[in-house]
């Protein structure tokens, strides 16, 4: 009874929300929008502007495909439309089924650009090196390589980020990158106008300890600042603008912000402002890293993620720029001090034709995996499938990688959770081809931190619910919840959510009349990555069984 007591005591504890985030985002109807336009884990964006659209990037880690693609016609409304690197075993082996070691690995923050009829995605892996994918069709395949250096060696390895690419009027094209380690200042580099090889760095000949960053030599050091980081290069009006998210004291708070340094060259000398104050994550959650875009009509807006991370991740804000003396102003410049601060609504941008929503319900009828799913790492062939029937995702089950670590399953299909006033995810599961120690459900997990699931398991030829918590640091807390009658060919797994980021979970044979669960489960942030909601399988007694899922319904509840 103590053990049954400490499981539930535990289970209602939370984090309070901070920052000034509503259950109202996005356009709210009054021809405003309210900030964030993205209220979901799209860290690390970089944007760009072809004709009257909008694409913008995230980070993806270790999940696949990797490197989120999406669109926009006004900068509010908004589409996953697809991904950059289908296999990302290519870029790390560590990403894949086999190993599993990408939870501190993987995608992190590139570039976006387009030039001469070519869309650019510059980006690293922080054991895999440096690549560049290429596409003339942004919705389409791309080519992924590694980047080389002038003597033609692939940069693969570890100790570079946060790269991208600048093609100068003169034809000569340059990159930047962050070295971290001990010395985390970010170097320009001269670029083949491809965007595949640096001219002025190579990779220096002992290269022979893997625990060592890559050295490479050559280039120049743009801002000796440990702390700068999330450069992106621009030339407006023929001045070189080299913009960073680094490190200050503002207001009394350490807080990320962000920095831009301008010069009439790109070696510099360059003059330096800071573009943006942060009043501390328990106001703004600190907006910071992004990118600066112009409307067709000429307005231009900055768009950034919120660095401090909660529950929903690194979630999204666009902020009006004005330009003063040469150098954009971001948000409102409140107290007249020259530099801007958050704003929180303002008037929409643009108008739309037809408004973009988020893609997240699934009828699984598509002959690809829709863009809003992601793999938790490179999947394994042959073990899943949308054609052995159409109209569901089949999952088989497998082996753990690491038994009983939930973060080592194999077969987890998830896509971020959306910050709504309160949302609802169910999920209808076909459960006859389940075999004895096979284990499937719903599932809410971050990056390798913290998970709960609601979870059918079959043993001795019976099938049972159970609930599934676990906290990081702290031991793994299950109940068994119900004993499914023989008969039962159908279950439906729910989780709903409130604004507080509180999770409690339900169960139903006919989709109609649900058993609520005992228990609430506080969505936490994880290593740099807020909540997911998965479907997942596995069994650790035997390769054997499988699951279909008929459908996904995840969408906000009006109150």
């Amino acid at each position: 009874m103590r053990t049954l007591f400490l499981f539930l005591l535990l289970l209602v504890i939370r984090v309070p929300v901070t920052g000034q985030q509503t259950a109202r985002f996005g356009d709210i109807g009054n021809g405003w929008f309210r900030n964030p336009v993205i209220p979901a884990d799209f860290s690390d964006p970089d944007l760009i502007r072809v004709g009257d659209d909008y694409y913008g990037i995230a980070s993806t880690f270790c999940f696949s495909p990797g490197m989120l693609i999406y669109h926009s016609k006004d900068l509010v409304h908004w589409e996953i439309i697809g991904h950059v690197v289908d296999d990302i075993t290519q870029l790390n082996p560590d990403l894949g089924w086999e190993r599993m070691n990408g939870y501190y690995n993987g995608i992190w923050a590139g570039s976006l650009r387009y030039h001469a009829g070519t869309f650019y995605c510059h980006f690293t892996t922080p054991k895999g090196g440096w690549f560049v994918a290429r596409t003339d069709d942004i919705r389409g395949r791309w080519k992924v390589e590694a980047m080389r250096d002038s003597r033609g060696k692939e940069l693969r390895g570890s100790g570079w980020d946060d790269v991208c690419p600048l093609w100068d009027d003169d034809g000569q094209a340059y990159i930047v990158a962050s070295n971290f380690g001990r010395n985390w200042f970010p170097h320009l580099f001269k670029m083949s106008a491809d965007g595949t090889q640096l001219l002025d760095g190579v990779l220096a000949d002992r290269q022979d300890d893997p625990g060592k960053n890559m050295e490479i030599i050559g280039g120049y050091v743009i801002k000796p600042f440990r702390t700068a980081e999330a450069a992106k290069l621009y030339k407006w009006n023929g001045m070189y603008y080299i913009y960073f998210s680094e490190v200050r004291t503002i207001h009394g708070n350490r807080v990320r912000v962000p920095v831009m340094r301008r010069s009439k060259s790109p070696y510099g000398p360059y003059e330096e402002k800071l573009l943006l104050h942060s009043h501390g994550k328990k106001v703004d959650k600190e907006p910071n890293q992004g990118a600066i875009v112009d409307t067709p009509t000429g307005e231009w807006y900055f768009l950034t993620h919120h660095g401090t991370g909660d529950f929903d991740g690194r979630v999204i804000s666009v902020l009006p720029v004005h330009w003063e003396s040469g150098w954009p102003l971001i948000g409102e410049d409140s107290d007249n001090d020259g530099t801007g601060e958050m704003v929180w609504e303002l008037p929409m941008p643009l108008n739309s034709v037809v408004p973009m929503r988020m893609q997240t319900s699934d009828d699984f009828s598509g002959d690809r995996i829709a863009p809003q799913w992601e793999w938790n790492h490179q999947p394994r062939d042959g073990k899943w499938s949308l054609d052995e029937r159409h109209g569901f995702l089949r999952l088989y089950a497998f082996r753990q990688l690491r038994e009983g670590d939930f973060f080592a399953t194999g077969n987890i299909l998830s896509q971020r959770y959306i910050h709504w006033g309160l949302g609802e995810a169910t999920a209808k599961f076909e459960t006859v081809r389940m075999t004895d120690g096979q284990r499937a459900g719903l599932a809410h997990f971050n990056g390798g931190k913290d998970y709960a699931c609601i979870e059918i398991r079959q043993d001795d030829g019976r099938q049972k619910i159970f609930l599934v918590f676990r906290y990081s640091g702290e031991s793994l807390m299950e109940k068994e919840l119900a004993t499914l009658p023989h008969s039962t060919r159908k279950v439906h797994l729910r989780t709903i959510i409130d604004f507080d980021g509180r999770a409690t979970f339900a169960w139903s044979r006919d989709g109609k009349r649900f058993t609520d669960c005992d228990g609430t489960f506080q969505l936490k942030w994880g290593s740099y990555r807020g909540d997911r909601i998965g479907l997942y399988t596995f069994n650790n007694e035997r390769e054997s069984g499988f699951i279909d899922i008929d459908n996904f319904e995840y969408l906000e509840i009006k109150q």
